[in-house]
């Protein structure tokens, strides 16, 4: 209860039946006791959807590394080779076109 003892919460019962008097204090106890645990189910509410986001993102960022532990991207040779063999036949003049284009 956040520190507060049995003598604090009895002193703030006293205080609350002078001030506020018999005949209101049952309603304002009601209406104070819904509106904590609308506070708490609040609360609770984006404590959990916290998580989720917290959990999926976790889980997303795994899925990418083992991922990429699965699956290498090309080595960056072979990518080279592929544009040098492409430079070499544009240098040769051979070209994959007819050369009749009539």
């Amino acid at each position: 209860m956040g520190g507060a003892g049995f003598t604090e919460m009895l002193l703030l019962a006293v205080i609350a039946l002078i001030v506020v008097g018999p005949h209101r204090l049952p309603k304002i106890a009601r209406t104070a006791g819904r509106l904590t645990r609308q506070a708490r189910n609040a609360w609770q509410g984006l404590q959990s959807e916290l998580q989720a986001e917290l959990d999926a993102d976790h889980n997303r960022k795994i899925m990418e590394a083992t991922q990429t532990r699965a699956n290498p991207p090309e080595s960056s040779d072979d990518s080279s080779e592929a544009q040098s063999s492409a430079a070499k036949a544009g240098k040769n003049g051979t070209q994959d076109e007819p050369a009749d284009r009539n």
